[in-house]
């Protein structure tokens, strides 16, 4: 059987995608990329704020962001929150293997279509929640955006330079992150259902996804109850570990282990460092960092990035050229991902978008289908959970679909 032969890895799994932005709907794409049927249910008078929110990326009245996050997806209107839109939720709910949302705290209780006000209709349905602070707790109600949960979760206070003030990390990894937990939830949810023919419950949180991104740094909080200081791009154990500015851009070096030492001063024509007993072990190096810092940082300012780059990369020291967007799309390990690529859109017409950032060697996540139009697939998708042609012209009447 050739790879082209074999089904999608997630082919036959449907799954309801209530979530708006970016955390929720990266987990659906993600799921689409794989092979699910997932229809995406927006509200015909306050659709996915995903559609519009940068409008200075916006291709013919279709924002790219919704155009990435939501390829491979159907669209569909329903109306939730409209009490006559209720009954056609459950009755898509019973033949969906995956509900995925992203309201905030007991919104999906008030609305009647939470996990528990669900299950009875489809005892196999994996109902999966993607919230801002998780369903416990004092926070559980309160809406959250990625910077919040930067915020809260910790990463803010560790992020800029030490006589700074905490800094919001540019992408928005909070959303990310959220949005790769619940994938996993998912996935192994399904795995467990293989098993014991049963759905349940996922949870997912943006802050518990920043937690888990400091699961080495809370390590050695928990051992020392000393918080983390800022150290702007350097590292609170290790120097130098940090970036340098060069003559025409910046560029990260790590010289982490001592071994390293010594082919660092040679490589940045400083033999002599090599021998100073301040410099001598990892812990003298640390304990004297400003004073190495000082001494670094006028030599590389002197020459470019790709002097220090071929120099470094001789002797064997970890380096990397900080890129901006421009540079990063251009660089050649960058292109040779094929992370970056391109799709067609019938409105927007061809753009740049992103791949499946897992690549399966068998079964590969695809894209086939461009983003859909507001209630694009609306009829199609009641059509095939069984209801007639009356029932959705009736639901068009009254605004529900």
């Amino acid at each position: 059987v050739t790879a082209d032969a074999l089904r999608p890895p997630l082919y036959g799994v449907r799954v309801l995608d209530l979530a708006h932005l970016i955390a929720g709907p990266i987990c659906g794409m993600y799921l689409a990329d794989m092979g699910a049927d997932v229809v995406k249910v927006e509200s015909r008078e306050a659709p996915d704020a995903g559609r519009s929110v940068y409008p200075r990326a916006v291709r013919n009245g279709e924002g790219v962001l919704h155009l990435t996050v939501n390829r491979n997806k159907r669209g569909m209107c329903l109306g939730v929150k409209q009490r006559e839109g209720r009954p056609a939720f459950r009755r898509l709910a019973a033949g969906a293997d995956v509900i995925m949302e992203g309201f905030r705290g007991g919104v999906g209780e008030r609305l009647g279509i939470d996990y528990d006000a669900i299950k009875s209709v489809n005892p196999r349905l994996i109902y999966c929640s993607i919230s801002a602070f998780g369903p416990d707790g004092p926070w559980r109600e309160k809406p959250g955006l990625d910077s919040l949960a930067q915020a809260l979760g910790g990463l803010m206070a560790i992020t800029g330079e030490p006589d700074g003030g905490p800094v919001l990390c540019g992408a928005p990894v909070a959303d990310t992150l959220g949005g790769m937990l619940a994938i996993q939830g998912i996935l192994t949810a399904l795995i467990a259902r293989a098993a014991s023919g049963e759905g349940q419950r996922v949870d997912a949180s943006l802050l518990n996804g920043m937690l888990f991104a400091h699961t080495a740094r809370l390590s050695v909080f928990h051992e020392t109850g000393e918080p983390l200081p800022r150290y702007g791009s350097g590292h609170p154990e290790i120097v130098p570990y940090q970036a340098f500015e060069a003559r025409d851009g910046w560029l990260f070096v790590a010289a982490w282990v001592d071994r390293l030492w010594l082919p660092f001063c040679k490589a940045v024509g400083l033999d002599a460092l090599g021998a100073d007993p301040r410099f001598a072990t990892r812990k003298d190096r640390l304990d004297h960092r400003a004073e190495l810092e000082a001494i670094l940082a006028p030599v590389f300012r002197a020459r470019p990035v790709a002097h220090w780059m071929e120099a470094l990369e001789q002797a064997d020291v970890l380096c990397a050229p900080i890129n901006d967007y421009p540079g990063l799309v251009r660089h050649p390990q960058v292109m040779a991902t094929g992370f970056i690529t391109e799709q067609d859109h019938p409105r927007a017409g061809r753009f740049k978008t992103v791949a499946t950032p897992v690549k399966l060697e068998k079964t590969p996540g695809t894209i086939r289908t461009p983003a859909p139009r507001l209630g694009e697939h609306s009829e199609a998708v009641l059509t095939e959970a069984g209801f007639t042609n009356a029932e959705i012209e009736q639901l068009a009447a009254r605004r529900i679909i």
